[in-house]
């Protein structure tokens, strides 16, 4: 290159930073030597306050399409509805601690689901977890053949760990889907559990073979799960308002690590989070015009947080019915009465978030050549026979993996974008550096044949300067040193809590956890 050095100690060309004649006292370099990185510009996570201007990632996963504000907004709000916010009635928790609880794994859950997008967007990664993981845990030194079996190693890892706990997940709705129904039945109408859960995977059938978000049946039965639980939600409000216990059956088989703090925990859970980033950000790509701004209604953060401020409402009224229950009276009354219509709406609820949970589900590697020879697609088949048939396994292997599943649920959502965003910040290489330009090119011959073709520009005044005149030098303005003495600070502060928030997830939440589950586990081994 004609504009460029020869480093002695890499061997790698750099460009000449004597040349650029720019009234900037900053210039950006980018490092060259990892072949991963493809971003334009250096941010922090924390320095992003919207995303009107952030990079677009593109479809790059068969389930994902552009989606509506609406809908996206349906289905961060769908996870938090199911099976943890149906439990909290059984939570023996006094309201003084339940209910700081229940706002601080909300405020946390918010806070996770933003550190996801965030590095999404710095990385320009996505649109799935898997390629932020990939991006932050593979190494950017060492061979080319070992970095690329180190990411194929993590990739394939990830999609693993994913897909078992999506399997378990939706194993847990029809299992308990099954045998809440079957006590909504009347006493005269016997069905073996088995056959029942036969006869609701074949009604469920059409809609997990939906090949992605953007399809009907999976909205319609989103929209439709999240109406049986607002349903379910004001008849259990009625029960406990006449004297009718409001405990759930699923309660009771539930794993050891099943207790009152782990399922508030578990009701914020959830996945997909840069899904449905990706989705929401290629509609407004297509919807964008060139002259027009972004609406808050795009915003991927506004959603999230009045998806979390819906789950609040929507939640802890169950916590004041746990702390204080109703003593057993007469089955006459209207409360009970409304029992078995509470299971069924239960029921419904689990059933319907199947699909939600199964499309995003990783595909097994199937072979091209049996593909073609059929139409059904066969991945997602294989998927969900896996999930019938451990639907019926017997109870105590059921309370192994109901386990497995709260652990993997509560370690994805509030430990692991914590640690990815300290390993990204924290032990990986910057992806660019900022280093100042040097203050003298007037004496260069580079510098000045490249400022004379560059076009004229704005001086102070109201005319313009000729090619041949020095621009002015920013980095003695002292209003432009005072603003970004004053962005620095704020640009401190602000990082200061960023990573709070961020230690506090993996410390006291995340290592806590950690300790509590192995003592608990150690318990009743």
């Amino acid at each position: 290159m004609a504009n460029s050095d020869l480093d002695p100690e890499s061997g790698r060309s750099s460009p000449i930073l004597t040349s650029l004649n720019s009234s900037s006292a900053l210039i950006l370099v980018h490092d060259d030597e990892d072949e991963t990185l493809d971003a334009d510009c250096v941010q922090e996570p924390e320095d992003i306050d919207d995303d009107d201007d952030s990079p677009y990632l593109g479809i790059t996963r068969p389930y994902v399409q552009p989606l509506s504000p609406t809908t996206v907004l349906l289905y961060l709000l769908a996870p938090y509805l199911k099976l943890g916010a149906m439990l909290l009635p059984n939570a023996d928790l006094p309201l003084k601690l339940s209910i700081p609880l229940l706002l601080a794994f909300a405020v946390l859950a918010a806070f996770a689901r933003q550190i996801w997008y965030l590095l999404s967007r710095y990385l320009q990664k996505g649109p799935g977890e898997e390629d932020v993981l990939v991006d932050a845990f593979s190494m950017s030194r060492g061979s080319r053949i070992t970095r690329q079996r180190l990411r194929g190693t993590i990739r394939s890892g990830t999609r693993a760990v994913i897909g078992i706990s999506r399997l378990f997940l939706a194993t847990t709705y029809l299992r308990e889907a099954s045998h809440t129904l079957l006590l909504s039945l009347p006493s005269d109408i016997y069905i073996s559990n088995w056959a029942l859960t036969l006869i609701l995977a074949v009604f469920t059938y059409p809609f997990v073979i939906a090949q992605s978000l953007g399809s009907k049946r999976i909205i319609y039965s989103t929209w439709i799960s999240i109406a049986s639980y607002v349903l379910w939600f004001f008849c259990v409000i009625y029960a406990h308002a006449n004297g009718a216990p409001t405990s759930h059956s699923s309660w009771l088989r539930m794993g050891s690590l099943w207790e009152g703090v782990t399922t508030i925990a578990f009701t914020f859970t959830s996945s997909s989070t840069l899904t449905l980033y990706a989705s929401l950000k290629a509609s407004a790509h297509a919807a964008k015009s060139a002259a027009s701004k972004t609406p808050l209604s795009r915003s991927f953060k506004i959603l999230s947080i009045v998806s979390v401020a819906l789950a609040v409402c929507l939640t802890f009224p169950s916590l004041i019915f746990a702390a204080s229950p109703n003593k057993p009276q007469s089955q006459d009354t209207p409360g009970y009465r409304l029992g078995p219509f509470i299971l069924a709406l239960s029921a419904i609820t689990l059933l319907l978030g199947i699909p939600l949970v199964l499309t995003t589900t990783p595909s097994l590697p199937i072979p091209e050549r049996l593909r073609r020879r059929t139409t059904i697609p066969l991945s997602k088949t294989i998927i969900f026979i896996i999930v019938v048939i451990l639907a019926l396994v017997p109870m105590n292997v059921f309370r192994v993996y109901s386990d497995i599943l709260i652990f993997c649920a509560l370690v994805g959502t509030y430990f692991l974008p914590a640690l990815v965003h300290i390993t990204t910040h924290f032990f990986k290489r910057p992806l660019s550096i900022i280093v100042p330009a040097l203050p003298s090119t007037l004496d260069n011959p580079l510098s000045a044949n490249f400022s004379s073709s560059l076009p004229p520009l704005p001086d102070s005044s109201f005319g313009l300067v000729s090619p041949t005149s020095t621009p002015p030098n920013s980095a003695n303005d002292p209003l432009l040193q005072r603003k970004e003495l004053m962005l620095r600070r704020k640009q401190f502060g602000r990082r200061i809590i960023w990573d709070i928030g961020v230690w506090t997830l993996l410390l006291p939440v995340g290592g806590g956890g950690f300790v509590w589950a192995a003592a608990r586990i150690a318990g009743r081994c």
